[in-house]
């Protein structure tokens, strides 16, 4: 408390001598902007790193990072990613896991429902994709999503998902997806509307003429075998 009063004491002096309010150092704030540039420093570091195939060594960067600020999302976002390309899905997982818990975004989810993915856990990757859909719905999270399901043998759901997708981004690819889930369910009236809307979006379609040159073909065998039984 005495010491609080000797530094008011002293302010308040400088202050009469100076004519105005006495600029004392911001210790703190200035703390905080040092260690962002030295963050941004070694991101930047790291990721020169990785344009050079170093993974160790930019791994160790980023656990620099992380001493600085144990709560920096995008840092464990980075290593994750890194942790992905190096097939260490396990530590990916936990990397990801952190970066949703700090910074819950539809990225963050999606990468960790691939990460669970790929370490051969389809129904937490399912949690983590619906979680990402939810946060933000584009194509690929719906197709994530999509491969999970069908994963799980749960394609019902898989189609829904695939709808979706083709709801946000028409593109033959994504309807093929979704017209080779309806054929597979059965849905024969849905794959042929789906084939419809192909041939609308791109009428030189490969796969679509060559599925139609066949069809036509077994036509014309068809036509010629009646035209026989009649004679």
């Amino acid at each position: 408390m005495i010491s609080l009063l000797v530094v008011a004491l002293a302010s308040f002096i400088l202050f009469r001598l100076l004519g105005g309010t006495p600029h004392l150092p911001r210790r703190k704030h200035q703390a905080g902007t040092n260690t962002t540039a030295k963050i941004e420093e070694l991101t930047e570091y790291a990721s020169k790193l990785r344009g050079l195939r170093n993974y160790p060594a930019a791994e160790k960067i980023y656990l620099q990072i992380l001493k600085l600020d144990h709560r920096h999302a995008e840092t464990y976002t980075r290593l994750g990613t890194l942790y992905s390309i190096l097939n260490n899905q396990t530590d990916a997982v936990e990397c990801f896991q952190i970066a949703s818990q700090l910074n819950p975004t539809g990225a963050t989810f999606h990468n960790l429902g691939l990460a669970y993915y790929e370490n051969r856990n389809p129904m937490k990757a399912i949690a983590a994709l619906e979680k990402s859909v939810m946060f933000e719905p584009t194509v690929q999270r719906h197709l994530a999503l999509a491969k999970a399901l069908n994963k799980m043998g749960k394609g019902d759901q898989m189609i829904t998902a695939l709808e979706q997708a083709a709801s946000l981004d028409p593109t033959t690819k994504v309807l093929w997806l979704l017209a080779d889930a309806y054929a597979a369910a059965g849905r024969r009236e849905d794959q042929e509307l789906v084939y419809e809307r192909i041939r609308k979006v791109d009428p030189k379609d490969s796969r679509m003429k060559a599925m139609d040159k066949v069809t036509a073909a077994a036509l014309t065998r068809q036509r010629q075998t009646v035209e026989k039984a009649k004679r």
